[in-house]
């Protein structure tokens, strides 16, 4: 059963919800979408671009960003049960001409390491080659550019161009191209009709534009020219939706795998890809395989969120509740908005309430032992002590448009000697870790998830 409105007339409830975080956020639109024991119901605010002024439906289209790697884990998982792929053999054996930067990564990375962020693989790497068939075999054929950052299974990074490699492991494998493969083994049988990877498949139907600030800090959006990710992204963000298909993918993740009298996947690998795998630093309690896995209020939850130029989206389930939540906005802060409606619909739907650890005090000498400069790839962080707390000052450019920016401060308050979260602001609820090295001295800031070597006091 489905239910759609352009609003939700329950006043005082998710309507209010969603509004006051539009407002807070500035955040041009949002659509959301409810699963609660089979019955669906979708709804859209606010307009789908700031120029033409179109109202966001419910059907809406929005780039959902790496929500598309749950799917790629799903189509790998298939393969498994086929017999076509083991996640514990190194990719190596499905593609002999891999070459990468480093030998025993070369011959021990698996795709259980890709499906989980544990490759050690440089995470970010955007470069466009292209729009033909061939991009990702391109791509990966340049993977020996690629730093090594830790060993295979070392540490968990946010890596994703370890999906490319596993959506090019899934191409070898099926002989066909990873956007047909995920069309004909999962859009399909799970009736996701308006489900896509490029521009000119969604341009017919009611779709949003990204909207990024015109400023660092800004409340001012403007229009995100480069609508489309490279192709090459795919297998890691590149899939284009609205919340009714987020949902149908949400039901599956959630049943015994059977659609239609097909079994798709079996219950067995669906609870599979929700069991820990690994810990996930403080970018989740744990993740599965292609999840991140929370617990709330003693309930485990679910999800996934998704990040591209000008759009942000999340989408969470809840198991045992047999509820699902999917949120779609079209501005870069609309990760703020999808966190404050994902919180308020777990209280008031579930009686779920999210905590945040309590921050600690510590003595400015032990914050110091943290402090100094870390880079990674497009972005150089220094922290310094600043009234008991780091102060964060990042300077970044953008992978996918080059863009350079500087962000305000942000200040992170400890949880533990090694551990901190922001509390307030667009970033409030996120947390970072220093891992420190054999010395005792940091070696890496994991901060959004990726590591930071440290390069200095």
């Amino acid at each position: 059963m489905q239910r759609m409105s352009n609003e939700l007339t329950r006043p005082g409830t998710l309507d209010e919800a969603v509004r006051d975080a539009m407002t807070r956020w500035s955040v041009p639109g949002i659509a959301v979408g409810i699963l609660r024991d089979g019955a669906v119901e979708t709804h859209g605010y606010g307009v789908a671009s700031l120029e033409t002024g179109f109202p966001v439906r419910p059907d809406t289209l929005f780039q959902i960003g790496s929500i598309s790697k749950v799917y790629t884990a799903t189509l790998a998982m298939q393969l498994v049960e086929e017999g076509k792929l083991s996640l514990d053999t190194p990719v190596i054996e499905y593609l002999p001409d891999l070459k990468l930067a480093d030998a025993d990564a070369q011959r021990t990375i698996t795709m259980r390491h890709l499906l989980t962020h544990t490759s050690g693989l440089e995470g970010d790497r955007f470069d466009d080659y292209g729009n033909g068939d061939d991009a990702l075999a391109k791509a990966i054929a340049e993977f020996h550019t690629l730093r090594q950052w830790t060993a295979p299974g070392e540490l968990w990074t946010y890596c994703n161009s370890g999906f490319y490699l596993a959506g090019r492991v899934i191409e070898q494998i099926l002989g066909q191209t990873f956007e047909q493969a995920m069309r004909e083994r999962v859009f399909q049988p799970l009736g996701m009709e308006h489900s896509f990877f490029f521009a000119y498949e969604a341009i017919v139907y009611p779709v949003a534009v990204g909207h990024t600030q015109v400023a660092p800090g800004s409340a001012e959006h403007k229009v995100a020219r480069l609508y489309p990710l490279p192709r090459v992204v795919n297998a890691a963000g590149g899939i284009i939706a609205n919340v009714a298909d987020l949902l149908r993918f949400a039901a599956f993740h959630m049943s015994d795998g059977t659609v239609g009298g097909k079994q798709v996947l079996t219950a067995e690998s669906i609870a599979a890809m929700q069991e820990q795998q690994v810990k996930a630093g403080n970018f989740a309690e744990a993740y599965g395989i292609g999840w991140s896995l929370h617990t709330v209020d003693g309930v485990k939850v679910v999800s996934h969120g998704g990040s591209t130029n000008g759009f942000q989206a999340q989408l969470a389930l809840v198991p045992s509740r047999r509820f699902a939540i999917a949120i779609l906005t079209n501005a870069d802060r609309g990760a703020a908005a999808h966190r404050d409606i994902q919180r308020w619909a777990l209280e008031h739907e579930l009686g779920l309430r999210h905590a945040d650890p309590e921050p600690i005090t510590l003595p400015a000498e032990v914050l110091e032992r943290v402090t100094g400069t870390y880079k990674r790839p497009h972005s150089t962080i220094t922290l310094s002590v600043d009234e008991g707390r780091l102060k964060a000052e990042i300077q970044m450019s953008s992978p996918l448009t080059g863009e350079t920016e500087t962000l305000p401060p942000l200040y992170m308050s400890p949880i533990s000697e090694q551990e901190f979260i922001i509390t307030e602001g667009e970033y409030r609820g996120m947390r970072t870790d220093v891992i420190l090295g054999d010395n005792g001295k940091p070696r890496f800031l994991r901060f959004s998830g990726r590591l930071a070597e440290y390069v200095q006091d």
